[in-house]
C-alpha cells in the first residue's frame, strides 16, 4: 500500500472534467482557482474526446501552476486517459489500439475507474495493455472506497504506478482525488517521466454520496438522450 505523503511532494488532480465535456460545466480558469485555494499543485482537465478544456487551461494557467495537457478517450470497451498529449486522439477504437495512438502522439496511457459498469476497460483488458502503460488510477474520487482499494490491489500485482483524479465534473470538487509525485520538480517533462517509471500513486477523499448520485442520475439521463449510446 502506498507511503505516507511526504510534505513536499507535489498533488496534482489528474482528472478534471469542465464544460468541454457534454455533461460537465465550469471553466478551466474557475476550476484551477479552486485547485490553488485547495493546496493543490496542478491539474489535468480531461474533457471527454477533446483537449480544448486542457488547451484552454494552459493559456489561463498562473506561472506557479502546473498543467498536464490530457483528454479521456472512449474506446470501445470504455475510457483511457491520454496525458501529456495536446491534440485529440481518435476515439472508439480498441484499446490496443488507442494506448498505440497515445504513445505515438507522445502521451502517457493511464487507465482511470478499471471497474466501472459503463466505462471501465475491466481487467481482461487491461490484461491486453498491461506492457505497454505504466499506471492505473488508483483513486477516482467518484469510486467507492472499496473500489479503490481493488484497483490498488490490481497495479500492485500487474506492477503499475498509480494515479488520482477526482473525475469531478463541477469545479467545487475538484481536488478530491489527486497524484502524489514525490519530487519538486514541476517541468512537464519531468512530471511525465515521474509516470512513466512508475513512481506515483493516487490519494484523496471520496465526493460526497449526493452529488455522486446526482451524477449518477444525469448520466442515465444522457445515456438515454444519445439514443443508448455510451459517452
Amino acid at each position: 500500500m502506498p507511503a505516507p505523503v511526504k510534505v513536499d511532494a507535489l498533488k496534482l488532480d489528474l482528472h478534471v472534467h469542465s464544460r468541454y465535456s457534454e455533461d460537465g460545466i465550469g471553466e478551466p480558469k474557475e476550476i484551477i482557482k479552486i485547485l490553488q485555494k485547495k493546496g493543490l499543485h496542478g491539474v489535468s482537465i480531461t474533457d471527454h474526446n477533446t483537449v480544448k478544456g486542457s488547451l484552454e487551461a494552459l493559456k489561463v494557467k498562473p506561472k506557479d501552476f502546473i498543467v498536464i495537457p490530457g483528454v479521456e478517450i472512449s474506446t470501445a470497451e470504455g475510457h483511457i486517459l491520454a496525458l501529456g498529449v495536446k491534440e485529440d486522439v481518435k476515439r472508439d477504437l480498441s484499446v490496443v489500439e488507442t494506448v498505440e495512438n497515445i504513445l505515438d502522439a507522445g502521451g502517457v496511457p493511464v487507465v482511470p475507474h478499471l471497474f466501472r459498469r459503463m466505462s471501465g476497460i475491466k481487467k481482461r483488458n487491461l490484461e491486453l495493455i498491461k506492457d505497454k502503460i505504466p499506471a492505473i488510477e488508483v483513486f477516482n474520487g467518484c469510486s467507492l472506497p472499496k473500489t479503490n482499494v481493488k484497483v490498488s490491489r490490481v497495479a500492485e500485482e500487474f506492477k503499475l504506478g498509480g494515479t488520482g483524479g477526482s473525475d469531478t465534473h463541477e469545479p467545487a470538487y475538484a481536488g478530491y482525488g489527486y497524484t502524489v509525485f514525490d519530487c519538486s520538480d514541476t517541468d512537464l517533462d519531468t512530471l511525465l517521466e515521474e509516470l512513466k517509471k512508475k513512481r506515483t500513486w493516487g490519494h484523496g477523499s471520496t465526493i460526497p454520496l449526493q452529488i455522486r448520485k446526482e451524477r449518477m442520475l444525469k448520466s442515465i439521463k444522457q445515456f438515454f438522450q444519445r439514443g443508448f449510446k455510451r459517452i
